[in-house]
């Protein structure tokens, strides 16, 4: 399992989560299987869950990437990581 987490700030949050929300099927469509948002106010830090990490930089170079990233308000570069899971532990 492999975790793609992108933190950014954004300009305004209801506006984000709609753009995201909008571009769930395109993660989808690379094999992603879940996704969670965390946030601070409008730093927000979404973490997407893909199979393995050649479907998440599938996800991360398709086109429609950088366009639903600009309109959603993203202010700055993201802070981009692939994680690999080496332990899940539900309390």
């Amino acid at each position: 399992m492999t975790t793609l987490a992108v933190r950014h700030s954004v300009s305004d949050f209801d506006t984000w989560k709609t753009a995201f929300d909008g571009h769930v099927s395109v993660h989808s469509g690379h094999g992603a299987t879940s996704h969670r948002v965390l946030r601070d106010g409008n730093n927000v830090l979404g973490l997407v869950e893909f199979p393995d990490a050649a479907s998440a930089q599938s996800f991360l170079t398709d086109p429609s990437l950088a366009e639903v990233m600009r309109s959603a308000g993203v202010q700055g570069a993201p802070d981009v990581s692939l994680l690999t899971e080496v332990e899940q532990v539900r309390y």
